[in-house]
């Protein structure tokens, strides 16, 4: 029984020493988010609700209230401005028509990746190819791709085509103009910069389902595309969760890509994404006022699209169910 007491305290004391040590390597990470990240917030809280349009220096900020203005004034503001309408719906345009692709690419080549019966050799290879492109920045990469790439691709199935339609096909240039639009342009390049991490995450849940259920389903004769929709994805619902909402976070945050093709104002207002729009409150007119209350929109349409991504595709309903159930039962006993 001695031994017993004795073993209990030495872990005691293990265990408040590693965690001392824990306390202490935190310290840093905390001050620099109170510092740098959680006084900024609290600040854009305020300015939302305050008179600064126009103000270069903020010193002391008046509130709309003080002055017998409305306190929503700034959010009224914003909400009849054409130009933050064409942003949001640019926004989620491209986010959408980028999202769709890339997820579909991303999972296909991560259970190409991973699958035990293909046995596919240079995988790391493989992984560092495709997670290039997201090292490099936005403009660096667009650059590239459009002018390298898209424009000769482009260039010569047009060239082909055109030969083509002489010969009476009836296909002429007109048709392929959505291919030289900016929108084309910037999907295309979205979807090759970020492909590479939404399929290192893909792999990384696909790796993190116990083999046992994919040799269960192979000994059962299920197809990979039963296994892939039936075993797979629902085994994987934190990490599918974490890449939605990344993905949600990047699309309403595009600006690079969009800024880099759109270099005309005409463009611009073609290609006008909502950080670009908020990049364009700062260096116009430093209205932080306006620029603070679109920053607390934006976090309330983050959270909004966050909380429907996980109660209709991530939440296990089967498992919500059961929980009702349950507390029914114990609420009528």
């Amino acid at each position: 029984m001695r031994i017993r007491w004795g073993n209990m305290r030495r872990k005691k004391s293990l265990e408040k020493k590693y965690n001392k040590w824990g306390i202490i390597f935190s310290i840093p990470f905390v001050l620099a988010f109170l510092i740098f990240h959680l006084w900024p917030m609290a600040n854009t809280v305020l300015y939302a609700f305050c008179d600064l349009k126009h103000t270069a220096v903020i010193d002391n900020p008046q509130l709309l209230v003080s002055k017998g203005l409305p306190w929503y004034k700034n959010f009224a503001d914003l909400f009849k401005t054409s130009s933050f309408w064409i942003a949001l719906r640019h926004t989620f345009k491209f986010w959408i028509l980028q999202t769709i692709p890339e997820f579909i690419l991303a999972f296909w080549l991560a259970a190409m990746m991973t699958d035990r019966r293909l046995k596919i050799k240079g995988r790391s290879i493989f992984k560092s190819a495709f997670f290039f492109p997201n090292l490099m920045t936005g403009t660096t990469l667009g650059y590239l791709i459009l002018v390298n790439v898209i424009t000769s691709m482009i260039t010569v199935v047009i060239t082909l085509l055109t030969a083509a339609s002489m010969n009476g096909f009836g296909v002429t240039e007109a048709d392929f103009e959505l291919l030289l639009s900016e929108h084309f342009q910037i999907i295309v390049v979205g979807i090759f910069k970020h492909i590479g991490i939404t399929f290192i995450y893909a792999i990384v849940g696909v790796t993190s389902v116990p083999v046992e259920l994919f040799e269960a389903a192979e000994l059962d004769g299920s197809s990979r595309l039963h296994t892939f929709f039936h075993i797979t994805l629902p085994s994987m619902r934190p990490i599918l969760f974490f890449i939605v909402i990344i993905s949600i976070v990047d699309g309403l945050g595009i600006s690079e890509i969009p800024d880099m093709i759109g270099n005309t104002y005409s463009v611009m207002r073609t290609s006008l994404t909502l950080m670009s729009y908020l990049q364009n409150i700062l260096g116009m007119g430093n209205a932080y006022d306006r620029a603070s209350a679109f920053c607390l929109v934006m976090l309330a349409m983050s959270a909004a699209m966050s909380a429907l991504v996980y109660f209709f595709l991530i939440r296990d309903k089967y498992d919500a169910k059961l929980k009702r159930q349950m507390k029914k039962k114990m609420a009528g006993n």
